[in-house]
């Protein structure tokens, strides 16, 4: 049974993670979202725990068919040839 105020697998966000290289980071975020985290707020303070920078906000975009959510692990984006690199 879905408790009150949490949302279905199928209407879980989309999670656009920088930077993307970060599997780690990536996939807390995913199973946070899996887990239940319903809000960007959720999100944001569950990647605290590991990632204190880490800021989410949700792309709101008028007649979007789907829920997005950005999640900076530096707290903004960064380039991720830069971090890697290249």
């Amino acid at each position: 049974m879905v408790q009150p105020g949490r949302e279905t697998a199928a209407k879980q966000p989309v999670i656009i993670a920088n930077p993307t290289h970060d599997h780690p980071f990536v996939a807390l975020a995913e199973r946070l979202v899996a887990e239940g985290a319903a809000t960007p707020e959720e999100l944001q303070a569950g990647l605290r725990s590991e990632f204190p920078r880490t800021i989410v906000r949700e792309r709101q975009l008028a007649g979007e068919p789907m829920r997005m959510w950005y999640a900076y692990r530096d707290g903004h984006w960064v380039d991720s040839r830069d971090d890697q690199g290249l």
